[in-house]
């Protein structure tokens, strides 16, 4: 499975500077961005379940494989909320001596 993702990877970046040498898109950063999308479905996909035993050949698989994805990105949602609460709450300006 390693081998062929960095195949994949490989093709998406491919179709990444094929898009962005089209003179005939008129909107290359919307085809960068859904490149960029693309892979970062696939990278974390392929992370979030490389340790899970789902079976894709199964309606049940795919459902349990949504349900996972899904979790794991309200979970990243939660983290990145606490992130920028915590970095909000903290003294940026510091201690001064009252020069």
């Amino acid at each position: 499975m390693f081998g062929i993702s960095w195949i994949i990877i490989a093709l998406l970046l491919v179709l990444l500077l094929f898009l962005a040498k089209a003179r005939h898109i008129k909107h290359k950063s919307y085809a960068i961005i859904i490149v960029f999308l693309l892979l970062f479905l696939y990278i974390s996909a392929s992370q979030i379940f490389s340790g899970a035993n789902i079976d894709f050949k199964s309606f049940d698989g795919w459902i349990k494989a949504g349900k996972l994805y899904f979790s794991w990105l309200v979970h990243i949602g939660g983290n990145v909320k606490d992130l920028a609460g915590n970095a909000i709450k903290m003294d940026w300006v510091g201690n001064s001596t009252g020069k």
